[in-house]
């Protein structure tokens, strides 16, 4: 194998380790070869030794996982090469037991770095020990992470720096094994989504990698993390609901990470250190760190198709690297095509991955961008490893069964005692086994006679035991020495030189069945023997023997000699004595020195003993294993082929295997296996092996059988001996060659062969095979190098059965490896479109609905416990909702249930035409109480469905409302349906409005519940309005523009329709993806119905119809959405009067007119001036100048605006006349309408500017179709939906009134209507709703403006009902016949059918009861107290 680039592998986690274990192990296999030392005698490596440009560093909580890494589990003379290119984290864990004390310390030294993601110590989990891992909890692990990086990054990045230095010096190993210069890096980072601790630490390993390669200025980096779903875990092993609540928001916060790689976007300005501190982490003692843009293109998720296996996945992650980096930039041929010179991309990787991919580009759904990219990948290997392992395994079960239980043809004869002996003279005991006397001398001269001899054998005793006395002292002396000098072990090694281990252990404990005695007894049997006294030879007593008397021969006629049989007899009887008492003498010394040698031998023989035993052990081990292995190897796999021989069995070819080994070795045919063994292991290895057996025996006995796998690798590749004997698996290129009809490589394999390897080839890629999604797939073919390239790419375009959306984009390759792998690769794709993705979104979202006491869904994310959103951000909800608004723009927004205002179902069209048949997509938006509108819960409805619908339909119909545009953008514009108009002008400021004073109700306690809903009306929705179209050939850029731009041209007057029917209430939520009946409810067409703007007329009639939504300025959290045109108005010489939408002329003086039609002109005092930012035109004021926190949203063009001293008038979009004191703003006013007002009061309309009157301390607006106002000198008058005539002192704000009807009030009283705007009036203290025309009952509202029917209602009203009005009017009675509308606003939009009045709507949880509150009047509500949606911040 080739490596064409660098590689930095991350493993996180326990999955990360196991990832990156199989790939270093691929590598070394690849790389280093069977038995370790191809690098070796290419470049000088230490055996195993990986080279310097492929680096490993790991990280994990449990040191456990880290302990089995490779580095730790190798013979410790390999260590040192693992641990040159394979780095643990071992120093992660912080000094804390116990996660409760962990994040006890984040929130007392760390407080600004954790407050915005680590949870409150509520409901906080307890992990304990740390050292086991993060208890599957992404935060926990996080939080550990953090404590252990308080005081400096070093832990994270010193193994990293270690690992880019040792990459940046590399070159001459790249150089060496076929790559360029080092000018990029591929790092990969492997880790689960389903577990606490790889979920817990991605995010910010990816930065601290980042981080890592800028600070030792190494560039062309690309980082690709490979994400392992919680699918390819057992519930027994990590999976289940918690792995996929962690997988949820992990993928989450990854690809939003993504995203913004992909999508960058950056300001103009510089030089804040905290800009854009939501993209980066702030780590202790550091700056912001953010990932280098482009650093990370994508992520790869990988989860099992059918029938995959744990194990078969990683290594489909391990082929999908190893196919990267063997991979040569460009196509390695120079005939006209693209080379690694021609290449914009660093790596191979970065090209495959990048090239051609579209990821900036916005999701069909828009939910975030398309930065998901999944794999598979499936190769077909010759398993020569598993093979050789299986081979070998047997072949050493069958050698040491032979070896061990047959009778040895070494220990024959003297042959065993002599290998006794040598071992006690290698053990410094020579003097021991001979146990040396020291001599007697012999009488000289030789004595005659009887006397004589007797006298002579006497003295010989003496001299005896004169010997003995002496000797006693040098025994003891040597004895003392020997003990010293005692060495067994090496003595042992020795003789494993020239002996196997089972030989030298019947060496060293004997044979019991031998009839040799030393032999039976063995060297530690003879030692042992040497400590206990001599058995006593037969005649020998513990005295000397006696000394006979001596008789001459022939009757005493000749003289007794010494060499009679009688004296020799007396002689040797004294020897025996004498030898039994010098080898008891050397017993008694040796025992006395036992507790000195005794141990050594003990230990020595223990050594010997443990090994023999494991061989022994392997063997009683190994068959089984054989059969299970051999039954893995021969299984169907997904992913996973091997090619194995073409032998009908295992049995067959481990036979075929033996003999062609015993020929290659020279053994004569009749040997087997047990002579194999000591023909392959040589006397170095056995020593070796016998020295690693005092600490790992099993490790000895897996040396010995790696030894041998290694020489059985070699065979596979060899032919025989004999010319027709091929390989016994032949090369993978050579069968592809073969296959694709190269002659040559044909005679080299068999057919049987051949014919298997086509059928394997032809079955790789299993039906289903593919990655999931629905994304763009690329597929990457790698095969082994070889001469016809043509020919075999044909060959395996026609054999490999790839998928059918793949055909166009296949790339082939060849490598210097022996596979073929095949990568899927499927790209361009948001989270949304992967099943297993949206499959977890939903346990989340389920969970949320109904959290479960272990889910503790607050410890199971990095970045913030309050985001409330599955998916999308702020930007997608701003892209999503701008386009719906240009659906409701064209009219293709139904409301399906409830009022229009706040309707409980809607049903989004995909087109604008109508009928039964037109597609569409139907949301419920829920039922919310107190008059708070459900369009807030648009964009969470619409993420819902996009995540939680199955239907395989729901990207083409996103795809189709999200390319919504207004019709005629690029031509005139067209008329925007009045529920768009409605919304943006009359229901976003009063939500605001709302909102605002629950906030300054509640406080804190309601802040989780309020942020959402503000967030939708403040920002999310103004920045739909003002996100452009980007279609260049738009009349107008955005929504509010374009709002602005056909209100300038003369309307066409829709047909009345008075067939409209009522809408449908369907029973069931099926997300609108099937056919539904037909039904009218706010049609967009211009020809639905005469009241479709809610009043009677078309919507073109009264296009310049104000709407005023504007709070209080002291409220700098409100602003309003609108714009009118034709209205007049009047101001007096501090006030002013600002119309947001079509500047009509007016002018300025105490009493001033505003209004008219479109180019009339206009005037302005000294002191105002107008400017449009629109239009280029003149206007008056900014914000009001007493206050900087309020502003408006409307617009208009070609106005001019005026300004007294005091009062100062702003338009947010189309700048024009209007006037504002110091402290507050009005609005209110259409068709002409006419106003008055005082010397203090100042005019605010944020949505359709009229004349209005205000004091210096409220703001007042009203008005429409020519009503008339009146206001006293304190008083200021608001009418936030229907402006009507009203009357307001300087405490209170007011508004009512609709269609010329009167309002009168006392200086003190304040009235308001929160829907119908009527005649009502209130005393100084609060404020008081009527709710109803003249003639009406009086109605008290609600705290939100909603009216309850009050039967005490008349006493209060008679006061102030102006002369000539009727009472009693039911609320949906016409007003009198001065307009023929309806009496609730609600039923705009359908049809003729009547409804009731809003005092029938349900009471919202925070009403207030009507009773009085003590001391503060009987129309005071008691608006402090607590209420039921009273909460803390979520």
């Amino acid at each position: 194998m080739k490596i064409f680039q660098p590689m930095l592998f991350v493993g996180l986690g326990g999955t990360g380790g196991l990832v990156g274990a199989e790939l270093e192990r691929r590598l070394r296999t690849e790389l280093c070869g069977p038995d370790g030392m191809a690098l070796t005698r290419q470049s000088g490596h230490a055996p195993f030794q990986l080279p310097d440009c492929l680096q490993f560093v790991y990280a994990d909580y449990s040191e456990s996982d880290l302990l089995r890494l490779p580095q730790f589990n190798v013979d410790p003379s390999l260590r040192a090469a693992y641990a040159r290119t394979s780095r643990a984290t071992h120093n992660l864990l912080p000094n804390f037991d116990s996660s409760p004390e962990v994040t006890k310390m984040l929130r007392a030294s760390l407080r600004e770095e954790v407050a915005g993601w680590l949870p409150p110590v509520i409901g906080e989990p307890e992990v304990t020990p740390l050292h086991n891992g993060a208890g599957q909890l992404p935060t926990v692990g996080r939080a550990a992470l953090f404590a252990t990086l308080r005081h400096s990054l070093a832990p994270v990045l010193e193994p990293l720096l270690q690992a880019i230095d040792a990459i940046a010096k590399a070159a001459g190993d790249l150089s060496e094994l076929g790559g360029g210069r080092v000018s990029g890096c591929d790092v990969f980072v492997a880790f689960s989504v389903a577990g606490g601790t790889g979920a817990g630490i991605f995010l910010d390993y990816l930065h601290l990698i980042n981080y890592a390669f800028q600070l030792r200025r190494f560039d062309g980096v690309k980082i690709y993390p490979l994400v392992v779903m919680p699918s390819s875990f057992s519930a027994a092993t990590g999976g289940g609901r918690e792995a996929e609540l962690n997988a949820a928001r992990a993928l989450v916060d990854l690809f939003r990470l993504v995203d913004r790689q992909n999508a960058p976007t950056e300001g103009a300005e510089i030089g804040d250190l905290d800009h854009d501190a939501g993209f980066a982490i702030r780590y202790p003692g550091t700056t912001p760190i953010r990932l280098r843009t482009g650093i990370l293109p994508t992520a790869f998720l990988f989860s099992p198709t059918a029938g995959i296996r744990a194990d078969d996945l990683r290594r489909s992650i391990v082929s999908l690297v190893m196919s990267l980096i063997g991979t040569e930039l460009g196509d390695g041929r120079s005939r006209g095509r693209k080379t690694a010179a021609d290449d914009d991309y660093q790596t191979f990787s970065a090209s495959f991955i990048n090239r051609g991919v579209a990821r900036s580009s916005l999701s069909p759904t828009g939910i975030g961008r398309q930065g998901v990219s999944t794999s598979l990948v499936a190769s077909m290997t010759a398993p020569m490893d598993q093979l050789a392992d299986l081979v070998a395994g047997r072949m050493l079960r069958e050698a040491v069964s032979e070896l061990v239980d047959r009778p040895r043809a070494e220990l024959r004869g003297d042959n065993a005692v002599l290998m006794i002996r040598q071992l006690f003279a290698d053990s410094h005991l020579e003097e021991l086994w001979e146990r040396r006397q020291l001599p007697v001398p012999e009488p000289d001269p030789l004595p005659r006679g009887g006397k004589n001899i007797e006298q002579a054998l006497g003295e010989r005793i003496g001299d005896m035991q004169r010997q003995l006395a002496a000797l006693r002292s040098d025994a003891e002396h040597q004895a003392a020495v020997m003990a010293d000098r005692f060495a067994l072990r090496p003595a042992i090694d020795k003789l494993l030189q020239s002996a196997d281990p089972f030989l030298a252990e019947r060496v060293v404990r004997g044979i019991p069945d031998s009839d040799h005695g030393i032999v039976r007894l063995g060297f530690l049997g003879m030692l042992d023997s040497r400590a206990r006294a001599p058995q006593r030879p037969a005649g020998v007593t513990e005295q000397p023997p006696k000394i006979p008397r001596i008789k001459g021969q022939l009757a005493g006629m000749a003289p007794a000699r010494w060499g009679d049989e009688a004296v020799q007899a007396a002689i040797r009887e004294q020897d025996a004595w004498y030898e039994w008492r010098c080898r008891l003498i050397w017993h008694e010394a040796w025992r006395d020195q036992q507790q000195h040698w005794q141990p050594q031998a003990d230990a020595a023989g223990a050594d010997l003993d443990r090994l023999v035993r494991a061989f022994r052990s392997h063997g009683d081990q190994e068959r089984k294993a054989s059969a299970q292995k051999g039954h893995e190897l021969y299984e169907d796999r997904t992913g996973i082929s091997y090619l194995l021989p073409p032998q009908r069995t295992l049995n067959h070819f481990y036979e075929d295997v033996v003999a062609r080994l015993i020929r290659r070795e020279g053994l004569r045919e009749t040997e087997y296996e047990a002579a194999l063994l000591l023909k392959l292991v040589d006397g170095d290895t056995w020593r070796r092996v016998h020295t690693r057996s005092r600490r790992d025996p099993d490790g000895a006995v897996a040396q010995v059988k790696g030894q041998l796998e290694a020489r059985i690798t070699r065979l596979f590749a060899e032919s025989g001996t004999h010319l027709e004997e091929r390989p016994l698996l032949p090369a993978m290129g050579t069968l592809l060659s073969a296959a694709a009809g190269d002659q040559e490589a044909t005679d080299q394999v068999s057919k049987e062969a051949l014919d298997l390897f086509g059928r394997k080839l032809a079955g790789l890629l299993p039906v289903g095979f593919t990655p999931e999604g629905t994304g763009p797939l690329r597929v990457l073919v790698t095969h082994p190098r070889v001469q016809a390239v043509e020919e075999v790419q044909e060959y395996l375009g026609k054999t490999l059965r790839l998928p059918s959306d793949a055909k166009n984009s296949v790339e082939y390759r060849g490598v210097e490896s022996d596979s073929i792998t095949v990568v899927l690769f499927r790209s361009e794709m948001s989270l949304t479109q992967v099943p297993e993705a949206r499959k977890v979104l939903r346990q989340w979202a389920r969970a949320k609905e109904s959290e479960q006491a272990q889910d503790v869904l607050r410890w199971r994310q990095r970045l913030g416990y309050r985001d409330s959103w599955m998916v999308s951000g702020e930007e997608d909800r701003r892209t999503i909702l701008h386009r719906l608004l240009c659906c409701m723009w064209n009219g293709q927004v139904d409301v399906v249930d409830g009022d229009p205002a706040s309707p409980g179902r809607v049903r989004l069209r995909l087109f604008p035409e109508t009928g039964p048949h037109v597609p569409g997509v139907r949301l419920r938006l829920g039922d919310f109480p107190g008059g708070v509108s459900s369009w807030a819960e648009l964009l969470r409805s619409y993420e819902r469905w996009t995540v939680l619908d199955d239907e395989r339909t729901v990207e083409d119909y996103c795809r189709e409302l999200m390319a919504a545009q207004p019709r005629g953008l690029a031509r005139t514009g067209s008329e925007p349906h009045p529920l768009f108009v409605d919304l943006v002008e009359k229901i976003a400021p009063r939500q605001l409005e709302l909102l605002a004073e629950r906030r300054e109700r509640g406080g804190e306690r309601v802040e989780g519940w309020v942020r959402p809903l503000w967030e939708f009306w403040a920002e999310t929705l103004p920045a739909a309005l003002d996100k452009e179209f980007g279609d260049q050939r738009a009349v107008q850029p955005t929504l509010r523009l374009l709002l602005e731009h056909v209100r300038g041209g003369t309307p066409s007057r829709p047909r009345h329709r008075d067939d409209a029917p009522a809408p449908r209430h369907p029973d069931d939520d099926d997300w609108g993806t099937a056919p539904v009946p037909s039904f009218e409810t706010y049609r967009g067409d211009a020809e639905r119905s005469p009241s479709a703007n809610g009043h009677g007329e078309p919507y073109g009639a009264h296009r310049g119809e104000r709407y005023a939504g504007d709070r209080d300025a002291d409220d700098d959290r409100a602003g309003g959405y609108g714009g009118g045109r034709g209205e007049r108005s009047a101001r007096d010489e501090r006030g002013a009067v600002y119309d947001s939408a079509r500047a009509e002329p007016y002018a300025d003086d105490d009493g001033a007119a505003y209004g008219g039609g479109r180019g009339e002109r206009f005037a302005e005092e000294e002191r105002g001036a107008g400017y449009d930012s629109a239009r280029a035109e003149r206007y008056a004021g900014d914000r009001d100048a007493g206050d900087d926190r309020a502003g408006g949203y409307g617009g208009g063009r070609g106005e001019r605006s005026a300004r007294d001293e005091r009062g100062a008038g702003y338009d947010g979009a189309r700048r024009e006349r209007f006037a504002e004191d110091d402290r507050a703003g009005a609005s209110g006013g259409t068709h002409g309408e006419r106003f008055v007002k005082d010397g203090r009061g100042a005019g605010y309309d944020g949505a359709r500017r009229e004349r209005f009157a205000e004091d210096d301390r409220a703001g007042a607006s009203g008005g429409t179709h020519g009503e008339r106002f009146v206001k006293d000198g304190r008083g200021a008058g608001y009418d936030g939906a229907r402006r009507e005539r009203f009357a307001e002192d300087d405490r209170a704000g007011a508004s009512g009134g609709t269609h010329g009807e009167r309002f009168v009030k006392d200086e003190r009283g304040a009235g308001y209507d929160g829907a119908r705007r009527e005649r009502f009036a209130e005393d100084d203290p609060g404020a008081a709703y009527t709710g109803r025309r003249a003639g009406e009952r009086r109605e008290e509202p609600d705290a939100w403006g909603s009216r309850r029917g009050d039967a005490t209602a008349d006493d209060g009203d008679d006061a102030h009902a102006p002369a000539g009005e009727p009472r009693g009017r039911e609320p949906w009675e016409d007003d009198g016949g001065r307009t023929g509308r309806r009496r609730d606003d609600e039923d705009r939009g359908r049809g003729g059918a009547e409804r009731p009045a809003r005092d029938e709507r349900p009471p919202a949880p925070w009403d207030e009861p009507p009773g009085p509150r003590p001391g503060r009047g009987g129309d005071e509500r008691d608006r402090y107290r607590d209420n039921p949606w009273d909460g803390d911040d979520q």
